[in-house]
């Protein structure tokens, strides 16, 4: 039965898709260019998945001991786990948000395999079959080729993602699970889930190296930085050990007022500080008359 509501939908999908066609004249080259089309519009959903799926793991030892904390009691152990997870900013759901995004286009290309009149209607002639295989893609995959694939696909995806080790057993059961029904379906939606899980691994390595070159450019930048300080301070401390140099001009001016100072000193007959010789010998020119005076005082005396 179709789905009314889905219809605007379907056709915005098939106007994609028919476009691709009439370029590659390839139905399946048509999913693969969708799946890459949409896979760049949901990129940033994408990042947001990796990283979410990242920081549970870093927090993994932290939940480890609250489950122990609140082993008796499974209600304070979610409350406590929640709680835990807010203070974080790590969403549980948020390795969710591309995959709801992507099951409204798994099921308009479910509706427009199963009823190829409506990509008739939009191409001239439409040819149903994939490359030089003899694989008609409005049909279920007889080999088993594309099922296979697809699950060693959501296998690899499931490895990358899933970082909680209760939910290990998830990275087996949905491969699994992917075949049975895989067999089933039309092998064009096989073929665009088979495509959207390789992007997913590739892009799960894209955002790793590009973040892992973004830490390396700030281990760089860091060290720039303290570089940039020890320099600054050893400049500053060489600065302060260092005598400032004084300039010519006052030097010459200084020196040339200290000789006309002395100068000055010098001409002056006797006003001011007296001439160190002259002052130096009167003194001395005194004491030995005043000697002299005494002892002929004395020999007086003794006549």
């Amino acid at each position: 039965m179709e789905l009314e509501f889905l219809r605007p939908l379907v056709e915005f999908i098939n106007s994609i898709l028919s476009y691709f066609y009439n370029i590659t004249g390839d139905y399946g080259l048509a999913i693969i260019m969708l799946t890459a089309l949409v896979n760049v519009v949901t990129f940033p959903l994408t990042r947001k998945q990796i990283q979410s799926s990242r920081k549970l793991q870093e927090i993994q030892p932290e939940l480890k001991k609250i489950q122990e904390k609140y082993k008796h009691d499974k209600e304070k152990q979610n409350k406590a786990t929640m709680e835990f997870m807010k203070d974080r900013k790590v969403n549980p759901l948020g390795g969710c948000l591309p995959l709801l995004v992507q099951f409204p286009i798994l099921i308009s290309i479910f509706q427009l395999l199963r009823d190829p009149s409506i990509i008739k209607a939009t191409v001239e002639v439409f040819d149903p079959y994939f490359l030089f295989f003899n694989l008609d893609l409005t049909q279920p995959d007889p080999y088993y080729i594309l099922p296979i694939l697809a699950a060693l696909g959501t296998y690899l995806h499931q490895r990358m993602v899933l970082t909680d080790p209760r939910q290990k057993m998830m990275m087996y059961v949905f491969p699994i699970l992917i075949v049975v029904i895989s067999v089933n379906f039309p092998a064009g939606l096989v073929l665009y889930w088979l495509t959207n899980s390789f992007f997913n691994v590739g892009n799960h390595f894209l955002i790793k190296k590009v973040e892992k070159y973004g830490k390396k450019e700030d281990v760089v930048e860091e060290k720039q930085k303290e570089k940039a300080g020890v320099a600054l301070n050893n400049t500053g401390k060489a600065g302060e050990k260092e005598p400032q140099p004084e300039p010519a001009g006052a030097a010459a001016g200084a020196s040339a007022g200290g000789a006309s100072g002395a100068k000055g000193q010098k001409a002056s007959p006797g006003g001011g500080a007296p001439k160190p010789a002259s002052g130096g010998s009167q003194p001395g020119k005194k004491g030995k008359k005043g000697k002299k005076g005494k002892k002929g005082k004395k020999k007086k005396g003794a006549g």
